[in-house]
């Protein structure tokens, strides 16, 4: 417990110390691109840092992590308290133990903030500077839900609301109603459509038989459980997506029977695909020297934290092409993080023998 409690508040306080740099420095430099659309309000301008401040987590926190474990091992390097508490008997392994445990400990925090919407700060920015403009919207999208196709004129995810809806209501391979509505809103988990002209079609097309009926409602309660960040998730080319939104969306898609590649790669990013942080970490203290008068310390900071850089900007980079859609997930996602995985768990076996 003593050397956990040493480890990790050294640890923590480099951390603590580059996460913040970095976010501020991130913050700092996006927040330039709005910088002609700012509100007046103080009030807005303090929501637009916050929101600002969360979305940069994507992008700060796996980096920082990294360094952090450049930083601190080139410290204790070179102030000798590597090499000291080796001569005292402790392991390699045990000595990296406690960063392990807290950088596990802050990614499993990571993701289960992914569940939530967290996620969604950089649309809330967005919709801050520019008001709920024409911003944060999908237009024609056309999309198949259980028994019902459903076209959607244009859709605004974020105010969960919809204009020009027609739904389209198959069974056995025949069209039995169409439902049209100017404008729709998704409350309580499910859409409601307000002054629905429903066309019913007839069961048989003969003379004699009763044709096509219309009838009209004020509101029509359907498409349960269909929300609106679901078809962002599908049909946006840059889509910010909770973790139970992909899930929610993977299950649609499947019952669909339509491809869903993108939102997988989604899910992949979100969650296993963060812990190619420990991995690296193990494979830079794998290569770290005991002490100083070993190697060239400023070389091999440089080295590592330029390592550190390339293996973020791979996965980060994997993970937006997979958004896209544009490699299959299991490929270009998970077998470059399962090599990352297997050369991390060698250097972690190994570690104690060199």
């Amino acid at each position: 417990m003593m050397l956990f409690n040493f480890i990790s508040y050294r640890y923590l306080k480099i951390l603590i110390t580059i996460f913040l740099a970095l976010e501020l420095f991130f913050v700092s430099i996006d927040s330039l691109q709005y910088f002609d659309h700012m509100p007046d309000s103080v009030n807005l301008i303090i929501l637009f840092y916050s929101y600002e401040a969360l979305y940069a987590l994507n992008y700060v926190l796996p980096i920082s992590l990294l360094l952090s474990v450049v930083v601190f091992y080139i410290s204790m390097i070179k102030t000798n308290q590597y090499a000291a508490l080796l001569a005292l008997g402790y392991s390699k392994k045990i000595i990296l133990a406690p960063v392990l445990i807290v950088n596990i400990t802050i990614l499993v925090l990571f993701i289960i903030l992914n569940i939530t919407p967290f996620v969604y700060a950089q649309e809330k920015v967005e919709n801050i500077v520019y008001q709920g403009s024409n911003m944060n919207t999908a237009n024609n999208l056309f999309v198949k839900y259980k028994d019902s196709y459903i076209f959607f004129g244009k859709i605004y995810p974020l105010l969960q609301t919809a204009q020009n809806i027609k739904v389209f209501r198959v069974e056995n391979k025949k069209l039995v109603s169409v439902s049209s509505s100017k404008e729709a809103v998704f409350k309580d988990n499910e859409w409601i459509l307000k002054n629905v002209s429903v066309m019913d079609m007839p069961k048989d097309y003969e003379i004699g038989h009763p044709g096509i009926t219309i009838k009209t409602y004020k509101d029509v309660h359907l498409l349960q459980g269909f929300r609106p960040k679901v078809l962002d998730t599908i049909y946006q080319n840059k889509p910010s997506v909770s973790i139970y939104d992909a899930l929610t969306s993977m299950k649609i898609l499947y019952e669909s029977h339509a491809e869903f590649g993108r939102v997988r790669g989604i899910f992949y990013t979100l969650t296993i695909i963060q812990f190619f942080v420990i991995f690296t970490s193990i494979i830079v203290v794998y290569y770290s020297p005991v002490l100083a008068r070993y190697g060239n310390l400023a070389l091999h900071g440089i080295v590592f934290s330029v390592f550190c850089l390339i293996m973020w900007g791979i996965f980060f980079s994997l993970g937006k092409l997979s958004a896209n859609n544009l490699f299959i997930p299991e490929f270009g996602l998970l077998i470059p993080f399962v090599i990352l995985a297997a050369a991390g768990s060698y250097c972690f076996t190994k570690l104690n023998h060199i």
